[in-house]
Order: C-alpha cells, then sequence, then structure tokens
C-alpha cells in the first residue's frame, strides 16, 4: 500500500466516522423533534451541541409565546364572562364560535354542544331570524323572546375583521318595566287631576255665564263643591309627594324615639271627626311602646290604614286598633267590620293608584296612593304589611315592625 493509499484510507475513515456520528445526532435530533415538547434535549456536542442549543432555546421562546397567549385568551374570556351583557362570537355564516355563560342562558344555548351551529338554527324565534337575514345592523333589535313571558333584550350585531361578527345581547327587561310604571303612573295622575279639574272648570264657567240668574244657595253650592274638589287635588299631590320623598331616600333622616300611644291618640281623634259618631272606634295600645323611627313616616302608616278604616266601614260599624308582640315583631293592628275586599284584589292593593272600587274610592275622597305609602314607609323601617279580608265581614291590616325597632317594658 502506497503513502497515497493509506493516506486516502485514513481520510475515508474519518469521514466515515464523522457521517456515523452526524447521522447518530440527526436522529437523535428526528426523535426529539417528533417527541413531546417537554422531552428532555438529547446531549450533543460540537456544532451538534450548539444546533440543539439554538432549536432548545427556540423552542422554549416558542412555549413562553403560547403561554402568554393562552394566559391573555383566558384572562379575556374571564372578562367577557364577568360582562352583564351576553357574548356570542360568530363567523359571516353565523355559526357559533363562542359564547359567555350568560348568552346561553339568555338565548337558550348549550355553550359547548351548540358550537359551529348556525344561531338561527337553534334560536327559531321570528324576529330575531328576520333580523339576522336583514344584513342592516345599524339599530338593535328590541327582542321579546315568546319563551320568556315579559322579557325583554336588546340585541345588536357588530361585524369585525374580515369574517367575524359579534352579538352583544343586553337585558332590559327591568328598564321596560320601569318605563311602564312610568308610564301607568302618568296616566293615573293625568286621569287623577282630570276629573276634579273638569268638575272645577265647569262650575267656574257656569258662575261666570249664569251669576246673575243663580242662586245665592246654588252659587254657594258649586263654589263648595269646586274647593272640595281643589283640596282632593291637594291631597293627591302631598301624598304624591310623600310617596315621592319615600321612594327616593334609601334611609330615613329623621329617626328619633317616637311614643305610639299619644300619636294613635291624635289620629284617633282626627279619624272620629271624619266619622262623626258612625263607628265605635275602640283602642288597646301599650302606654309605654315607642318605636326608633320617623314620626311622620309613622303618622303616616296608622293614620292612612285608621282613614281607610273610617272610610270603607258602613255606619254602625265597628274598628278596633291594637299592638301586640309577635316573637320578634311588633303588630300594629286595624280591624273592621266594613265592607270587605275579595281575594283577588288582595295582592295589588299597595300599588299606586289600585282601587277596588273606583267610584267608592272617589266618594270617600281616597287619593289611591295610601297603601302604596304604607307600605313604602313601612319598608324604610324595615317591616311589611299584611291584609286579611272577606267580604261582608271586614278587614284586617298589619304594620309588623322588627323587634330592633321596639322599645317597651
Amino acid at each position: 500500500m502506497t503513502f497515497l493509499e493509506g493516506l486516502l484510507l485514513g481520510v475515508t475513515g474519518v469521514l466515515g466516522y464523522r457521517l456515523y456520528v452526524h447521522r447518530r445526532y440527526l436522529n437523535r435530533m428526528l426523535r426529539w423533534i417528533s417527541g413531546p415538547l417537554d422531552a428532555p434535549v438529547p446531549d450533543a456536542s460540537g456544532v451538534w451541541g450548539e444546533f440543539v442549543s439554538r432549536m432548545n432555546r427556540r423552542v422554549k421562546t416558542r412555549q413562553q409565546e403560547k403561554d402568554l397567549l393562552e394566559s391573555a385568551l383566558e384572562q379575556f374570556q374571564s372578562a367577557l364572562e364577568a360582562l352583564p351583557d351576553g357574548v356570542i362570537f360568530m363567523d359571516d355564516h353565523h355559526r357559533i364560535l363562542w359564547m359567555n355563560a350568560l348568552a346561553a342562558d339568555m338565548m337558550g344555548l348549550l355553550p359547548t354542544q351548540d358550537k359551529g351551529m348556525p344561531i338561527e338554527h337553534l334560536v327559531r324565534e321570528p324576529d330575531f331570524v328576520a333580523y339576522l337575514q336583514t344584513g342592516d345592523y345599524s339599530e338593535p333589535l328590541m327582542f321579546h323572546p315568546n319563551s320568556r313571558n315579559q322579557v325583554c333584550y336588546m340585541i345588536t350585531l357588530i361585524s369585525y375583521g374580515a369574517d367575524r361578527q359579534l352579538l352583544a345581547i343586553r337585558d332590559l327587561t327591568q328598564l321596560e318595566k320601569l318605563e311602564n310604571v312610568r308610564r301607568d303612573f302618568v296616566a293615573n295622575v293625568s286621569h287623577e287631576l282630570k276629573t276634579p279639574l273638569t268638575v272645577i272648570n265647569g262650575f267656574i264657567e257656569t258662575l261666570q255665564t249664569h251669576h246673575e240668574t243663580l242662586s245665592t244657595e246654588k252659587r254657594q253650592r258649586f263654589l263648595d263643591l269646586a274647593l272640595a274638589q281643589s283640596h282632593h287635588m291637594g291631597r293627591l299631590v302631598q301624598d304624591l309627594l310623600t310617596l315621592s320623598s319615600l321612594e327616593a331616600r334609601a334611609t330615613l333622616v329623621d329617626e328619633t324615639q317616637v311614643k305610639v300611644k299619644p300619636l294613635i291618640d291624635d289620629l284617633v281623634i282626627s279619624a272620629e271627626a271624619i266619622s262623626a259618631g258612625a263607628h265605635t272606634i275602640t283602642m288597646d295600645i301599650p302606654e309605654d311602646l315607642t318605636i326608633h323611627g320617623s314620626a311622620t313616616a309613622l303618622r303616616s302608616i296608622f293614620g292612612n290604614l285608621i282613614n281607610n278604616a273610617v272610610n270603607y266601614t258602613p255606619a254602625d260599624g265597628k274598628i278596633h286598633i291594637s299592638w301586640r308582640n309577635v316573637a320578634n315583631e311588633g303588630v300594629f293592628s286595624v280591624q273592621d267590620t266594613g265592607i270587605g275586599i275579595p281575594a283577588l284584589h288582595l295582592p295589588r292593593l299597595s300599588e299606586r293608584f289600585y282601587r277596588v272600587d273606583r267610584g267608592r274610592s272617589r266618594e270617600t275622597g281616597g287619593t289611591g296612593l295610601g297603601l302604596a305609602i304604607v307600605k313604602h314607609a313601612l319598608s324604610r323601617h324595615q317591616g311589611h304589611l299584611e291584609i286579611k279580608s272577606q267580604v261582608n265581614v271586614g278587614s284586617t291590616f298589619e304594620a309588623w315592625f322588627p323587634k330592633a325597632r321596639l322599645n317597651q317594658s
């Protein structure tokens, strides 16, 4: 063997060995790359060691970026879950990509099972489907689902990106109820004021036109009737102011220790004047009873209940005013032998302007706000109103107060 042949053989051997080493490292790298991301980095030296080190840093960087993105996505989804509105992400074919739990509950959807489904295939309400199909989303949809009674949602659809849509759902049920209450309140006040104003205007026009031909007695009667209607409007305005004040304040600002017996004595004297001897009014109130509360509000509570009994109890009827302690509460009670109230009306008696008999209520001078005032005044004292009644037998109105507000030796 010549020197050249030997040298060539040696070089060939070295190259073969290096080729073997590179193949071995290459196989290790292929197995590592194909394995799990948390697999240990294979041992290597030389250029393969540098390659493995750089690959490892790159994988760790990508993993960190992936972890950061997942964390950001989780935080974003948590924020969406905390929103007071329902949120649904869709593609441009209205297929559901993701929704928060509130949206699923509002629309009757299943967050996992319904993913990927067109939303109009799941929510088959005609108004909702028509809104989606119009393609004009410049105005929100006021949505009243047929499957949910008295529920109102405001639905807004917003397009974003190339082919993505966001469906936002806001529950306006309470706002709509408040708006209905406000509308009814305005209508009721207008109606209550319209009758006395019509009467007063009629009397004034009659006096202006026929004052020379009317007798003194007729003129005086017209004036008396007009004054009575004016007083009725004054009571209505005063009750409205009282009710507004009670509703506007979360707490009472003039609380003190109120002696109950002297307050009831004054109210009974007024009730006897209204009754003019037509009723027998009895009372059983402890002398030492005091309530921590507003004297003005308590007068409204007790006065309205006593006056109602006088106004709705026929002549020769009996009215009994009493106080009793029951467990952890005290109960102010007004019991009468009046006309009674049908059971179907009892749940609504404390609503503003609700009347069982409108004609009868106006005859007695009622404004339709008395029991609403009682209810709100009691709530400011952490109490509540209970009503028991039987037609042609009588009624019992009870104002319940918590023990914490009572002081009785």
